[in-house]
């Protein structure tokens, strides 16, 4: 219709027509506002579900799905608390803004909407109650109302959100146990191996990597048995490889041993092969393997020590028995019913030495060490040493070379007492008849640094670190076939790291032939922030497994 057309209907025609196109188009508009609520209702969700499909940690999901809720619901500031359980607490997990009084932590579900409740100022949306409950709180900064579309569009997402979070959690949980496991692996003193389906190293753990002499970049792609030699090292051969007959039967082998070739040469090596699926789903397989050298010298010592210890107690048994049987069946002189008895006497010392020995290192091995520790001057120590060799006749022996005025030590006395009968007894038996045993002391950082010089055999220089491990005793000794158990001096270092110092094994300092034992004893009072440097040809004595 024209204007002119327009011009000539009645008025009341012309008001009525103007009314219907007002009503179009306000039909028109709420049509396109409609369609254009609902397209951003469809953008909201993909937005959300970009974000759900995203993969990010846990905090990085909770941040970026706080954002885009708060920018659907048109808001300012927000925060979301989430929960791993059911009716568990719930943890801060993001926050927009800067809202006042957002708890960090609430303790269930219940506790969020009463706290909510108390709150006019803030909307608050639960978005999951379980399995993991899900609260997001967001406010308007001017007062003004919300957005309910956007609200509503995100209650209608809850459940991707739910699976999401969900979704995050498994695979920070799965993350921290590939951390814990990776550090586990790293940290196994076992040597660890890790082949694909055509037994090429993928993985060497630290500790392969140093007994093999290897990194994992030398050892990736390598076959297994070039890497580690089992065949030239007399283990196995190819043919029979234990990694591969787990990758070709899918079964663990729980135990079998073998040899490798390591930097020091052959090792024997035992342990467990077990299958498995790498993250690609191919075949692999796995083999822990222990060094059993130590376990061999160990038993070697045992060995020994029963061997040393049987001679020991059947030896002056016998000879005692003997004694015996020739006081109670002869009629002797006086004089040699004596003498028998007095060979009886130092035979039952002997036993009764031997036998505390073994209790000593028993105790030591078993249990705790307590130390009553006093203040105590190192000359009344030696001074009663001298009385208590006075007894047996050895006390002629005994040189001191103290000098004047050395500082009390804070020490156990008992035990110190045990450490210089030990020290001193070994020296008398293992130097010649007559030969002198000197005692000697001097201050050195905060310790009092003892020595103990004898004239003996020595000890050689490839037996000092292992003299003072239980059972151990240097070949020298051992071809003299002077009696003894090598539990002496594992006994005295035992004893003088309990006081928290250390002990050192060397040649004397003066060239002559024998032995000096150096331990350091703690001054009372004293500052001692390192332990004294040991002497020049002195050996450190570290137990097995320490110091790398």
């Amino acid at each position: 219709m024209t204007d002119d057309e327009s011009a000539r209907l009645p008025a009341t025609e012309r008001a009525r027509l103007e009314t219907r196109i007002a009503s179009l188009e306000d039909e028109a508009k709420r049509a396109f506002e409609d369609a254009q609520r609902e397209a951003d209702a469809l953008f909201a969700q993909y937005q959300l579900s970009q974000l759900v499909a995203s993969g990010g940690s846990l905090a990085e999901l909770a941040g970026a799905v706080l954002l885009e809720l708060t920018r659907l619901a048109a808001g300012d500031e927000g925060a979301v608390w989430l929960g791993d359980r059911p009716g568990g607490s719930l943890e801060l997990a993001a926050e927009i803004g800067s809202i006042d009084d957002v708890p960090a932590r609430l303790m269930d579900p219940a506790a969020a909407r009463a706290w909510a409740a108390g709150r006019a100022d803030l909307r608050v949306v639960v978005l999951a109650d379980e399995p993991s409950p899900m609260f997001v709180a967001i406010r308007a900064a001017d007062g003004r109302a919300l957005d309910e579309d956007g609200i509503r569009v995100a209650q209608l997402a809850r459940h991707e959100l739910s699976v999401a979070f969900a979704g995050a959690r498994l695979r920070e949980a799965l993350e921290r146990e590939g951390h814990d496991l990776a550090a586990i692996v790293d940290g196994a003193t076992d040597v660890i191996v890790q082949v694909d389906e055509s037994c090429r190293i993928t993985r060497l753990n630290p500790a392969a990597q140093r007994l093999l002499g290897l990194t994992n970049a030398d050892a990736l792609g390598r076959t297994c048995g070039d890497a580690l030699g089992c065949e030239a090292a007399g283990g196995h051969r190819v043919a029979n490889c234990p990694l591969a007959e787990t990758i070709r039967t899918g079964v663990p082998i729980g135990y079998r041993e073998t040899a490798i070739r390591g930097t020091q040469g052959t090792v024997k090596a035992g342990g467990g092969y077990s299958p498995g699926l790498s993250r690609q789903g191919g075949v692999r397989a796995t083999a822990i393997l222990r060094d059993l050298s130590a376990t061999e010298a160990l038993d070697q010592l045992r060995e020994g020590f029963v061997a040393t210890v049987s001679h020991e107690l059947r030896t002056p048994i016998a000879l005692i028995r003997g004694y015996a049987e020739t006081l109670l069946e002869f009629d002797l002189e006086p004089e040699q019913q004596r003498e028998y008895l007095e060979r009886i006497q130092g035979l039952t010392t002997r036993l009764g030495d031997l036998t505390s020995q073994i209790l000593d290192a028993t105790h030591l091995d078993a249990d705790p060490l307590i130390l009553e520790r006093t203040p105590v001057s190192f000359a009344s120590l030696v001074a009663r040493l001298r009385g208590d060799l006075a007894l047996t006749g050895g006390d002629d022996r005994l040189v001191t070379a103290l000098p004047p005025g050395l500082p009390p030590i804070e020490v156990d006395p008992s035990r110190v007492g045990r450490i210089l009968e030990n020290l001193v007894g070994n020296a008398l038996k293992y130097a010649p008849d007559g030969s002198p045993v000197t005692i000697g002391a001097e201050v050195a950082d905060g310790w009092l640094a003892v020595h103990v010089d004898d004239e003996g055999i020595g000890v050689p220089e490839a037996d000092r670190p292992l003299v003072a491990e239980p059972f151990h005793r240097a070949w020298n000794v051992r071809e003299s076939r002077i009696p003894g158990t090598g539990l002496g001096l594992y006994i005295c270092r035992r004893l003088v790291e309990a006081h928290g110092g250390s002990l050192t094994i060397g040649d004397r300092p003066d060239g002559r032939p024998g032995t000096r034992v150096r331990f350091t004893l703690p001054i009372l009072g004293g500052r001692r922030d390192r332990q004294p440097s040991p002497e020049n040809g002195q050996q450190p004595v570290v137990p097995e497994g320490v110091g790398g």
